[in-house]
């Protein structure tokens, strides 16, 4: 069970039901509920005293934390999914799943939920009797810095060297290591300061990925004389999908397969590393898109399409839509909350790398290490050293949009090491093994609400026969593909919206 603390006020005083002090993730030094800029870590916390709540969490809310105040009551918890109490509304926020099912992820404090929010960065919640107050000391998005190409590789290395060395383990420990580079500068940086992992493991992603982030991982391990194991993907992507969505609280579509690395952490050692934020700060995995893409904080309207049209779904979503939810989630209304959102990065040095950062980062990746991970797990995510965030953050965008920063850094610190390539040069796998996947996730999905929620076949929506009207017709296969997590997701909040779990 994830931790809950429920509040409510009456004539004789506050109910207080759950649990009254808790402290979620970690700081590297000091109390994460005491006043001040919070500290370096990433950490969710609150302690309730009998009369007043104080809640906070960590510089870019990276640690899920959500709350749902309603007049007289409050509730708290890392799980948005235990604020739905029976008798009270789930009803959905229809602004924020209409960008969802386009992107994948949710923006700024939106969850599925009109009534539940996430914490904002940096912030500090309080509540009593006389009411909530909630404030966010989050830095303002941080414009160009006057730097040179070196000065922004120098200070990478040198910033980074400095964040691994605060974060430096006191205890064996197993690093997660993957083919790409944001885990590669994590080990051969511990490596270099004297700290070596015991072992480094790997998961396997799901088809199409060729598995060449294990290959390459394993490489690198037996250059630097470390053991190395690679973990087996979850036998049914579907299966994964049904358990890994409501134990990140309907956050995102991604983190499935890391459900075995996950569950092979908490067992074998509290401590961890994760390259949480180096991507999209160092080396943007959608830098094509934000070449393709520019800014124009005067046309935003018109980049938020442009968005929407990229996004995990693009224009397959509309397949899966019926009446009633291509009203309530429609692309307008989607296009006006991106906006919104998009407008809150003009500052920035690259306004699309900071606005992919603090969401889809904050609000979708983060869930697989601080919501799959467990509460027992200590993380260290070196990237969002607070130095470290505000170089990368301010590094002018001409330094940026070649895509070859980070790989810049690795060959000016790790020379040794430069000539070995990364996964993402490996093609993708397609052909008849990909085919006979997505068939068994369609198989799967169909069984499964035959034998034990027969209600999704009756859905308001009609979810699952627009799914398969989708397999109608050219490039059939491609868009039923990409629609069914999407379809297993919506089925899964409509069960939760109507107070139907399984």
């Amino acid at each position: 069970m994830r931790p809950r603390l429920r509040l409510v006020a009456g004539p004789d005083g506050v109910r207080a039901e759950g649990d009254e002090e808790v402290r979620l993730g970690h700081v590297l030094r000091g109390d994460p509920l005491a006043d001040g800029p919070p500290p370096e870590g990433v950490f969710a916390a609150w302690s309730w005293d009998g009369e007043r709540l104080r809640a906070r969490n960590d510089r870019y809310g990276m640690h899920p934390l959500y709350y749902r105040a309603d007049g007289a009551r409050l509730a708290l918890s890392p799980d948005p999914l235990a604020l739905l109490v029976p008798g009270e509304s789930a009803a959905l926020d229809h602004d924020a799943l209409a960008v969802f099912v386009r992107l994948g992820f949710f923006l700024g404090e939106d969850t599925p939920f009109a009534a539940v929010r996430a914490l904002p960065p940096a912030a500090t919640l309080t509540w009593s009797r006389a009411g909530l107050r909630l404030r966010s000391a989050a830095p303002a998005p941080a414009g160009p810095a006057a730097m040179s190409r070196a000065q922004a590789v120098d200070g990478f290395v040198d910033l980074f060297r400095a964040a691994v060395a605060r974060r430096l383990p006191h205890r064996p420990y197993a690093l997660p290591l993957s083919g790409g580079r944001d885990s590669r500068h994590i080990l051969l940086e511990l490596c270099r300061q004297g700290a070596a992992p015991r072992l480094c493991v790997s998961g396997a992603k799901f088809p199409p990925d060729p598995g060449a982030d294990a290959e390459v991982a394993a490489r690198l391990a037996a250059r630097l004389g470390l053991a190395h194991r690679t973990l087996p993907r979850p036998r049914s992507q579907f299966r994964a999908e049904l358990a890994a969505n409501p134990a990140q609280g309907m956050g995102t579509l991604d983190g499935a397969w890391t459900l075995p690395l996950q569950a092979w952490l908490r067992r074998h050692g509290g401590l961890s590393y994760d390259g949480l934020g180096g991507g999209e700060l160092a080396q943007n995995p959608s830098i094509d898109l934000i070449r393709r893409t520019p800014y124009d904080p005067a046309a935003l309207p018109r980049l938020a399409d442009r968005l929407l049209a990229a996004g995990r779904t693009g224009a397959h979503v509309e397949h899966l839509l019926g009446p009633r939810t291509a009203r309530l989630w429609s692309r307008e209304r989607a296009r006006d909350r991106l906006v919104t959102e998009l407008a809150r990065h003009a500052p920035a040095a690259l306004p699309l790398g900071s606005f992919f950062f603090h969401n889809r980062t904050r609000r979708s990746i983060a869930l697989a290490p601080f919501a799959l991970g467990g509460d027992r797990l200590v993380v260290h995510t070196p990237y969002l050293d607070h130095a470290l965030v505000d170089h990368l953050s301010s590094v002018p965008s001409r330094h940026l949009l070649d895509g070859t920063l980070h790989d810049e850094a690795l060959r000016r610190a790790y020379p040794a090491h430069a000539r070995l390539g990364f996964a993402a040069a490996v093609p993708q796998r397609y052909g008849a093994f990909l085919v006979a996947h997505r068939l068994a996730y369609l198989v799967r999905l169909l069984t499964h609400a035959a034998c034990a929620e027969p209600h999704w076949w009756r859905g308001t929506d009609r979810v699952l026969p627009r799914l398969l009207a989708a397999g109608r017709g050219p490039g059939a296969a491609r868009r039923v593909s990409r629609l069914q997590p999407l379809a297993l997701y919506l089925l899964q909040l409509e069960s939760l919206a109507t107070g139907r779990t399984s």
